[in-house]
């Protein structure tokens, strides 16, 4: 399989550049310069979005697969993707994740290695697409920032939510290729703490939240999935875009209360946008869609590597022809 090339640069190397006439069809001039990052060196604050960058930076080549999503997606392993595809893959799943992050991670990765075909599998929900606060690592981490407008940047910096629990903990372990591989769940586990009582903590504390109003808008978020999509479709990639799974219990619990208004929601929503954009859609909410265990879940939404092992084969046998 030939590779394309894979410029090694850091941000302050990066010189002012116009962008190839796909990226400027959505709006994306060349990023700003930016002053070189020290974020996942010994500087402080130390977020996920930082953290992933740099692991970007000491791969021996560009992926040639990414894995977006939220906390939910970050035991997906490249390593198994790889297996799967023959694509070399890289796991930017981050907490918190938004479109906007998304898009400037996309913009980064093909701004690294413009020669790539750069492959897409992104895990979603349907609060995905919420106008939530920036999460603080996106405004922090310049590699990052530098392809939002600043008028954005500015807007979230007066409305960020506090750091408090936001930046890395030094326990957290992962991959050369970001996946997850231990942090807090795990922990949990090896203190003797049953599932059981995690899972009715998790429903005590979400279940209220299932059934309540949209807390944000979504016209931002939307946009910039928009952008993100039609970004890969111009690097001649259709997407693959996974609306994950939940324990069987959580997901009963949930839709008891009127999340399922949410869940058509987002689908109505995706398959509105089929026609403007190409992209594959996996609805793997129910764990049958992808012979999910009911024991592979750390709590009601967060899947052990079991069940990220099994939707990433799933979906590589659902859409094979994304992954090419």
């Amino acid at each position: 399989m030939r590779r394309g090339l894979w410029v090694v640069v850091s941000a302050a190397a990066l010189a002012p550049a116009v962008c190839a006439a796909a990226l400027a069809l959505v709006g994306c001039g060349a990023p700003r310069e930016v002053a070189a990052a020290t974020y996942g060196a010994a500087a402080s604050p130390l977020y996920d979005r930082g953290y992933k960058c740099d692991l970007v930076e000491r791969l021996p080549e560009p992926p040639e697969l990414v894995i977006f999503g939220g906390s939910r997606a970050q035991r997906f392993e490249p390593t198994l993707a790889e297996e799967l595809t023959g694509l070399p893959a890289f796991n930017f799943a981050v907490q918190n994740s938004r479109p906007e992050d998304a898009y400037a991670m996309a913009r980064h990765l093909f701004w690294r290695a413009p020669g790539v075909k750069l492959r897409c599998f992104w895990a979603l929900q349907a609060t995905t697409l919420s106008d939530a606060p920036s999460h603080p690592g996106l405004l922090a981490e310049p590699r990052l920032s530098r392809f939002l407008p600043e008028d954005l940047l500015a807007e979230q910096r007066r409305i960020s939510v506090s750091r408090e629990g936001r930046e890395l903990s030094p326990d957290n372990r992962f991959t050369a290729r970001g996946s997850l591989v231990y942090n807090s769940y795990d922990a949990r586990l090896e203190r003797g703490v049953p599932f059981e009582q995690t899972l009715a903590g998790y429903l005590s504390a979400l279940v209220p939240r299932a059934g309540a109003p949209a807390a944000y808008d979504s016209a931002r978020a939307k946009s910039y999935f928009e952008r993100t999509l039609q970004l890969f479709n111009l690097h001649d990639v259709d997407p693959v875009l996974v609306i994950m799974p939940y324990h069987p219990t959580a997901l009963a619990a949930f839709r008891a209360v009127g999340w399922g208004a949410k869940e058509q929601a987002l689908m109505t929503y995706l398959k509105n946008l089929r026609g403007t954009y190409r992209f594959h859609l996996l609805d793997y909410t129910d764990i049958a869609s992808f012979h999910g265990s009911r024991e592979a879940f750390y709590d009601g939404a967060h899947v052990k590597s079991v069940n990220a092992r099994r939707i990433l084969r799933q979906a590589v046998k659902d859409a094979p022809a994304a992954f090419r």
